[in-house]
């Protein structure tokens, strides 16, 4: 008799709930029957160091730019879900909206005797700006199923939240490199190692990595290749990288620069700053990659490509040298240089006869006297047997008496030296530099009147 009784109540129990969930043919009647039910929240980026969540999780909250903020979206019902929820697309200003996982998190729990079916989605948001922000209603696609075969589907609405954003150092700024995350690594690799001796032509690969937990690559900085005009700089495709773990998620970097070196010398390649802002410890800190330092030498065709104009115009003047010196060379040879030319180049040659010859011939030039003194006079010239050849084949005359006692006196000054040199030559042998000062002076004294 129990049994029945039981067996009736159950039954009872089922057709009034399968008439209530027949009644239910919309969305809002199976939240109004508390059947269905949508709640969004955001939730902390990251923990505190004892592994508690930090108190992120109240509407009003602040973050700091470009940090993290996880946004909740849960749809749950104590029937089953015929498919999945949809979400569709929202903006919020100033604020990038990523949907980072493509499927949601499916599971089932209990409450107060009840099993509810639960999608739970996670979406992104990384403020740029200080300011207040508004989550708007974001509409939600769902489809339950009410009956054996039968489906009810709909759109929900989940409710608008806000947070702060406040920047939390005033170094943050918008000219200088930052991230805002709880786990940040930055750290390089050269091709060639720094202190290195490098030629012309040679290549330097400088690959920097940045990678960091609950961030984007969309939030990570790109670094500019370093411009001289000693290396030629270029941007080498990198490699960008979004993934998911099971600390969160997880976003990589990485930059390359080439440099060609075009230039001999010493080359600096810069150091490379970023501020990173630790949301787990809340402070600031800076990191920096040094850089690099290289000597640089030629190779034979970079200096000539470096120095062409140099060594062309080298080359000219040097043929055009040479060619001249052969030029007068020759015309020495034939003694066709002119008259002075003639006695310096045989004062620099030491040829004391040709030198003492080149006085006569200007004393006489100067003054149309063809000796240098009177014949009987005191301190008559004593010149050496070549002398007085050359003499007697230049001068091949008679005597005559001189009216200008200038011109004489400068014969007078000829002949003692003409006396003194033939008459101590041996000891003017290691004296040539004075004997080519003296020639000079007697030259000049010749020739000015």
């Amino acid at each position: 008799m129990m049994r029945f009784i039981y067996t009736t109540i159950c039954c009872l129990a089922f057709q009034i709930a399968m008439i209530n969930v027949a009644q239910a043919t919309t969305v809002q009647d199976l939240l109004q029957q508390n059947k269905l039910q949508i709640k969004a929240w955001i939730a902390p980026s990251s923990e505190n160091i004892d592994g508690t969540l930090n108190a992120l999780n109240m509407i009003g909250s602040e973050f700091a730019p470009r940090q993290q903020v996880d946004l909740y979206i849960q749809v749950k019902t104590d029937r089953w879900f015929a498919a999945g929820t949809y979400i569709s697309p929202f903006s919020v200003d100033n604020s990038l909206v990523l949907q980072r996982n493509k499927l949601a998190n499916n599971y089932a729990q209990r409450e107060n005797g009840i099993t509810w079916s639960i999608q739970e989605w996670q979406l992104t948001l990384y403020p740029q700006l200080s300011g207040e922000y508004i989550v708007p209603a974001i509409p939600v696609s769902v489809s339950i199923a009410s009956a054996p075969g039968e489906k009810v589907t709909g759109h929900l609405l989940t409710t608008p939240l806000s947070f702060n954003v406040a920047l939390p150092d005033a170094r943050l700024s918008q000219d200088v490199n930052w991230v805002t995350a709880p786990e940040l690594t930055f750290s390089q690799v050269w091709n060639i190692e720094p202190d290195s001796e490098l030629k012309v032509g040679d290549a330097i690969t400088r690959t920097v990595t940045i990678a960091g937990r609950d961030t984007s690559i969309m939030q990570l900085p790109d670094f500019a290749p370093f411009q001289s005009d000693r290396v030629q700089s270029y941007r080498d495709k990198g490699n960008a990288r979004d993934s998911e773990d099971r600390d969160g998620f997880y976003a990589s970097k990485t930059i390359m620069h080439t440099y060609i070196i075009q230039k001999n010398g010493q080359l600096d390649l810069p150091v490379l700053n970023l501020l990173w802002w630790n949301t787990a410890t809340q402070t600031l800190q800076p990191l920096i990659l040094p850089g690099g330092q290289w000597l640089v030498q030629h190779t034979p065709a970079s200096f000539v490509r470096a120095y062409q104009m140099w060594i062309l115009s080298y080359l000219i003047i040097g043929g055009l040298v040479i060619y001249t010196g052969q030029r007068l060379w020759r015309q020495y040879q034939h003694a066709q240089l002119p008259y002075w030319l003639m006695f310096m180049v045989n004062v620099y040659r030491q040829q004391w006869s040709l030198c003492t010859r080149d006085l006569y011939n200007q004393h006489y030039k100067c003054s149309g006297n063809r000796l240098l003194r009177q014949s009987g006079s005191r301190g008559s010239c004593h010149a050496d047997p070549l002398s007085q050849q050359q003499g007697t084949q230049l001068y091949n005359g008679n005597t005559q008496n001189s009216s200008n006692a200038q011109d004489n006196r400068k014969g007078r000054v000829i002949a003692a030296w003409s006396e003194w040199q033939y008459s101590a030559r041996a000891r003017w042998k290691s004296h040539s530099i004075k004997q080519q000062k003296l020639f000079l002076v007697l030259w000049l004294a010749i020739r000015r009147k």
